[in-house]
C-alpha cells in the first residue's frame, strides 16, 4: 500500500522502528561461542591482510567460497576492529534494519520480523542468513510496488526488485536461485516491460552485475567448491526447515536432540500442537486476506517466485544428498511473516477470529524467540571450551580423538597463539588413529561424525566413560582397570 503520510511524520516512524530495531537485535546476539560454521567465518576474518583472506578462503574451500560478499564484509568489519564474539556478530545488524525498513509500510511487519524465533537467531549468527532475509525482504518490496503499479506507466518497483535479487545474487550461490525466482515473477507481472528499451536501460547495469557473480559461481563450481555433503537430504530435512522458519525451534526439542531423533518431538507434542495450530491459523487467514485482494497474474508471480526457488533447492537435496534446512529458506521470510501481518490488519478490524490467531501466534513467537536466545538447550555448539580443552590435553602429551569440526577451533587457537597454535592442533586432524590409542575423546554431533554407529556401544566397549558434557559436547577417557 502506499503511504499517504507527511513526509517529516514517515521519517520520525522510520527513526522509531530503526531504533527498536536495532535494540532488539543487539539483545538476539549473545557472547556464545562461535559453532562450526560461524568459526570458518571468524577464522578467515582474522587474517591480516585481504591476500591472506583470500588465499585461506580457497584452501579451505566449501560453500564459504560461495559467500563472496558476506565473507569480505566479515574481514573488513574485523579490520575495523569487531573482533569477539557479540562484536562480530554485530555485522547483522544494519541487515535487520535493512529488511524492518524495506517493507515499514505494510502495517504490523516490523511487530512480526522483530519476534520472529528465526529472524533473530540467524541475526545472532555469523552467517549470511539476514543479509539473504533483507534481499528477500527488498524483493518483495519491489514486486509489491510493481504490483501496486501495474496500471501506471512507468518503472515503478523495478530498481528496487533488482537490487534484492542483486544482494540474494551476492548473499551465495543458494540464496541467487532466489534472485531468479524474483526474476520470473517480473517477466510474469509486466512482460509488456521486454518490449521497451527504457526497460533494458534500466535492467543492463543490473544484469551485468548479476552476470559477473554468477560467473564466478560457475568457475567455483567447476573448481570443485561446494558445500560439504552431510547425507540426510530429502524430506525429512525440507520439514525440519519448515519447522525452524516457521518459528517453532525455541518451544520443541533442540537442534542436537532433533538430530539424534526426529522423534523427540513426539515429547513436546502439548506444546507444539497447539501453537502449530496457532501460528498455520494466522497464516492461512492472511494468506485468505491477501488472496481477496490480489488478482490471479499477480497471486501466480508471487507463487512462482516463492515456490520456484523452493522446488529447485528441494530437487538438489534429493539428488545431491544436500540438507535443505531453515537457513536455505531465508529469502523466503517474507512470505512467512507477511500473512501473519495481514491477519493483524484483519483482526483489528474487529474480526476476532483474526484477533484470537494474530495475538496467539504472536505469542507463540515470541516464547520461541525467548526461549531461543536464553535457554541453554538452545545454546551454539560450545566449540570455545571444548578448543581449550583440547590444547590443554595436548600440552600435557595426551592423544586426543577429536570428532568434531575444526574450523571454530582454528579461530580459538589463533586467538591464544596465533597460526602457531592453528599449526599445532591440526594434529587432531589425523592423530591418534583409533580409540585403541587415545588418551581423550571430544565428540560433537555424532549423527555426522559415526554415520548411523551406537558410538555410545563403540566407547563402552573400548573401556571408555564419560567424563563431562557442555554444549553440544560429550568428553570421553578411559575407565580404571
Amino acid at each position: 500500500m502506499d503511504d499517504t503520510r507527511p513526509i517529516k511524520s514517515r521519517l520520525i516512524h522510520a527513526l522509531i522502528v530503526s531504533v527498536l530495531a536495532l535494540a532488539v537485535g543487539a539483545a538476539a546476539i549473545s557472547q556464545q561461542s562461535l559453532w562450526m560454521d560461524e568459526g570458518s567465518t571468524a577464522f578467515k576474518a582474522l587474517m591480516p591482510t585481504f591476500k591472506d583472506w583470500l588465499a585461506i578462503t580457497y584452501h579451505f574451500g566449501g560453500s564459504d567460497v560461495q559467500m563472496p560478499f558476506y565473507m569480505v564484509s566479515v574481514w573488513a568489519w574485523v579490520k575495523s576492529g569487531f573482533l569477539g564474539e557479540f562484536a562480530m556478530r554485530c555485522i547483522n545488524l544494519p541487515f535487520l534494519l535493512l529488511m524492518v525498513l524495506s517493507l515499514r509500510h505494510v502495517r504490523f511487519w516490523p511487530l512480526v520480523c522483530l519476534i520472529s524465533p528465526f529472524v533473530l537467531y540467524y541475526v545472532g549468527e555469523l552467517r549470511p542468513y539476514t543479509m539473504q532475509m533483507a534481499g528477500g525482504a527488498v524483493m518483495a518490496a519491489g514486486l509489491g510496488a510493481i504490483i501496486a503499479a501495474r496500471a501506471e506507466a512507468g518503472y515503478r518497483g523495478l530498481h528496487v526488485l533488482a537490487a534484492g535479487a542483486m544482494i540474494l545474487t551476492l548473499g551465495s550461490l543458494t540464496s541467487a536461485v532466489w534472485a531468479a525466482g524474483g526474476g520470473l515473477a517480473l517477466l510474469i507481472l509486466r512482460p509488456e516491460w521486454l518490449r521497451q528499451k527504457g526497460f533494458w536501460l534500466r535492467i543492463l547495469p543490473w544484469s551485468l552485475a548479476a552476470l559477473i557473480v554468477l560467473g564466478y559461481y560457475v568457475h567455483t563450481l567447476q573448481q570443485g567448491y561446494r558445500a560439504t555433503a552431510s547425507g540426510g537430504g530429502g524430506l525429512l530435512s525440507i520439514g525440519f526447515g519448515f519447522y525452524e522458519i516457521g518459528g517453532l525451534l525455541g518451544i520443541g526439542p533442540s537442534r542436537n536432540e532433533l538430530r539424534s531423533s526426529p522423534l523427540s518431538l513426539v515429547g513436546h507434542a502439548a506444546w507444539l500442537v497447539p501453537a502449530s495450530l496457532c501460528i498455520a491459523g494466522a497464516w492461512i487467514m492472511g494468506v485468505r486476506e491477501w488472496i481477496s485482494r490480489t488478482d490471479r497474474r499477480a497471486i501466480t508471480a508471487v507463487a512462482v517466485a516463492t515456490l520456484l526457488p523452493l522446488g529447485s533447492l528441494a530437487l538438489v537435496g534429493f539428488l545431491e544428498d544436500f540438507r535443505v534446512l531453515g537457513r536455505h529458506l531465508s529469502p523466503a521470510i517474507p512470505a512467512v511473516l507477511l500473512p501473519l501481518a495481514l491477519c493483524w490488519q484483519v483482526g483489528i478490524r474487529k474480526n476476532v477470529p483474526a484477533l484470537l490467531f494474530a495475538g496467539s501466534s504472536s505469542l507463540v513467537l515470541l516464547i520461541s524467540s525467548v526461549s531461543l536466545r536464553f535457554q541453554e538447550k538452545h545454546a551454539r555448539d560450545d566449540y570455545r571450551t571444548a578448543t581449550t580443552l583440547a590444547i590443554d590435553s595436548l600440552k600435557a602429551n595426551k592423544r586426543v580423538l577429536w570428532q568434531a569440526d575444526m574450523n571454530s577451533p582454528r579461530y580459538y587457537a589463533y586467538k591464544i597463539g596465533g597460526m602457531a597454535y592453528v599449526n599445532a592442533i591440526q594434529q587432531l586432524e589425523s592423530d591418534p588413529p583409533g580409540l585403541l590409542f587415545a588418551d581423550i575423546v571430544v565428540v560433537n554431533r555424532p549423527d555426522i561424525r559415526f554415520k548411523g554407529i551406537d558410538y555410545l556401544e563403540t566407547l563402552r566397549k573400548n573401556h571408555f566413560k564419560l567424563q563431562s558434557e557442555f554444549t553440544g559436547f560429550q568428553v570421553w577417557t578411559p575407565a580404571e582397570p
